[in-house]
């Protein structure tokens, strides 16, 4: 896919996440979807996700493909339900999920053994989608985005778990909350889910050392986004170079003059979307 220009710069920082715009609904009004709770061997308990299902489903026999939705830090299920392009993407003819998984980013924790989040996404959540839904269960049935933390998450999960998935959409990943410096503050709990640096627990929780061993070959398509006034722009700037080092095939687009919010995720995740949608389209063939 085609690249798109770096135009500016400003600094980055990593140590934090910023829930600028990010504030959990206080509704819980997410029709047309429905909240459904998951059940989790990994947690040991239920967690609830968004599932949103397309308006030809109750009238076809058809297979869907399946788009997992992250949320971001401060935000939860509802965070994609209650945005205005939401309902719309019941005409996509796809299936759209939302787990809620607090702050866990979306790994599992190695400080705490019981907080097997990843596990939940790849294996109780798909594997429930699966069995509840008529899904195209195959790589190129589904595919992972979402923003802020979940922008981390997807990608994190996409490349680990490139078997699973065709497509990564990530906006406004903080890409460098994970990076490999042994000047980190390990006192912090979110560290302290990753790993100490350069250890193999973080390494395989890293989505920059996993885009740097993920065999090209293996890599799902990639559609990244960013606002050029983004506290992150810079780790995304670092990321997709690495990208480019490595030949790997991917776009980037940075938008100006935004910053860590709706104003860019709101249009990019549609945009991504469309792309997912005229994929499909093409294949894979539903039965």
């Amino acid at each position: 896919m085609r690249k798109i220009a770096v135009i500016a710069a400003v600094l980055g920082s990593c140590s934090g996440v910023p829930v600028i715009g990010q504030a959990p609904s206080v509704t819980t009004d997410v029709a047309p979807a429905i909240v459904v709770r998951v059940p989790s061997a990994s947690l040991g308990r239920e967690q609830v996700a968004t599932v949103l299902l397309p308006t030809s489903y109750a009238t076809s026999r058809q297979r869907y493909p399946v788009m997992y939705l992250l949320h971001g830090g401060g935000q939860d299920h509802t965070a994609f339900a209650t945005r205005g392009w939401f309902r719309a993407l019941a005409s996509r003819d796809m299936i759209v999920v939302t787990p809620s998984v607090g702050d866990s980013w979306y790994v599992n924790s190695v400080a705490d053994p019981n907080a097997k989040y990843e596990d939940f996404v790849v294996k109780d959540l798909i594997e429930y989608v699966d069995k509840q839904y008529r899904t195209i269960a195959s790589r190129e049935g589904r595919t992972v985005a979402g923003v802020s933390m979940g922008a981390w998450g997807a990608m994190m999960l996409g490349l680990k778990h490139h078997q699973l998935f065709g497509a990564i959409g990530s906006f406004s990943a903080p890409f460098g909350i994970s990076r490999q410096d042994p000047n980190m503050d390990m006192t912090s709990r979110t560290q302290q889910r990753f790993g100490a640096p350069a250890t193999p627990e973080r390494l395989e929780r890293d989505p920059g050392t996993l885009a740097s061993t993920i065999p090209v070959e293996s890599v799902p398509l990639l559609y990244l986004a960013c606002g050029n006034q983004d506290i992150f722009v810079a780790d995304n700037r670092r990321f997709v170079e690495r990208l480019t080092g490595r030949k790997i095939p991917y776009e980037y687009r940075e938008l100006s003059p935004f910053g860590h919010s709706w104003d860019v995720w709101d249009g990019q995740l549609v945009s991504f979307v469309d792309v997912m949608s005229a994929r499909w389209r093409q294949g894979p063939a539903r039965k």
